[in-house]
């Protein structure tokens, strides 16, 4: 009897939590509940929570709320096929994006493509196409290189940036050419400074006079990379046997190169 005591309470809040639940489990007497119930002959109370009525959007609308501003400034500027500082300068103009919790700012699908079809049909003017030419022919090298090398970034094909910049299709492929290669594979690709063959007559350092440099240096090749360095002697001065001639030449391995330049 003690037992049947003990597990009654239990079974008796089951049986009443069970009553308020209707056919599809959810719990829609509990409205109708108070908050705290108390069952007669026992010693047990029951404790709702308070109910919750904030307002909650459903999947579908919280799906929708996302994608219609779920793009970044770099979603977007992939799409107009500009940089993200021109974005940047689209704001608060044409461009109108929300700032989430995180400050990262989103932009409305819908707003971006309807920029997007803008920017096309004002590129596609014939008033706007003609300043494009005459801006392009205007334009500084380096500053028609960095258009060139934004675009690139942005991965657009030939023809989108030879629309686009109005330049014609050879400059875009040196260009591009420049950008693949990089800096330390270009540097790899320069030519070597010519040195002169060893044991030769052009395999050391002449003592000469000033008019004497000058006439050397007016012999060089004109189209060739030569290197003119400045040395010190190391260790004492040899004079290798030869002609007299060859009285005034010194081999390179007696020299330490201080610094020089190519011509």
């Amino acid at each position: 009897m003690r037992r049947f005591r003990r597990t009654w309470p239990r079974a008796a809040i089951c049986y009443t939590l069970a009553t308020c639940c209707d056919e599809h489990g959810t719990w829609s007497g509990l409205r109708t509940i108070p908050r705290r119930m108390k069952i007669r002959g026992l010693r047990y109370q029951v404790r709702m929570p308070k109910p919750d009525v904030s307002p909650r959007l459903s999947r579908k609308q919280g799906d929708d709320a996302l994608r219609m501003a779920a793009l970044t400034r770099d979603d977007v500027a992939k799409r107009l096929g500009v940089s993200i500082s021109t974005v940047r300068r689209l704001e608060g103009t044409r461009l109108h994006p929300s700032i989430d919790d995180k400050s990262v700012r989103r932009f409305k699908a819908s707003d971006v493509e309807r920029l997007a079809r803008e920017l096309e049909a004002e590129q596609r003017s014939p008033r706007n196409a003609q300043q494009a030419v005459v801006r392009a022919a205007e334009m500084p090298k380096g500053e028609l290189a960095a258009l060139v090398f934004e675009r690139l970034e942005q991965r657009h094909s030939l023809s989108e940036i030879v629309i686009a910049l109005r330049v014609p299709p050879e400059d875009v492929r040196d260009l591009y050419h420049t950008w693949l290669v990089g800096l330390w594979a270009g540097e790899l690709q320069r030519k070597e400074p010519s040195l002169p063959a060893r044991h030769t007559d052009q395999d050391a350092i002449r003592r000469v006079a000033p008019v004497q440099l000058a006439q050397l240096l007016a012999a060089l090749p004109a189209k060739q990379s030569t290197r003119i360095s400045i040395a010190r002697m190391l260790g004492e001065l040899v004079i290798p046997d030869g002609p007299e001639t060859d009285a005034g030449f010194v081999e390179y391995r007696n020299l330490s190169e201080l610094g020089g330049f190519d011509v």
